[in-house]
């Protein structure tokens, strides 16, 4: 009989822990899905001259493997 009350007390412990934990879990994971991914500033220019005309297409890709080759 007192196996039974320390498995159920353990038991409880474990879930009373474990409901607030995984709470906290989601809610952290809800924020940083919502959240916009970081982008590099130096891509977003370049992306943004391409828009605007002031490269062509075969500068935006030459540059964007500069500046990615430069991260590693």
């Amino acid at each position: 009989m007192f196996d039974a009350i320390v498995g159920i007390t353990i038991l409880g412990f474990v879930v009373t822990l474990a409901i607030p934990l995984a709470i906290v879990i989601v809610v952290i994971w809800a924020i940083r899905r919502g959240m916009p991914a970081r982008r590099d500033p130096a891509e977003e220019a370049l992306r943004t001259r391409l828009a605007r005309g002031e490269i062509d297409m075969a500068e935006y890709q030459v540059r964007m493997r500069a500046l990615r080759r430069e991260e590693e």
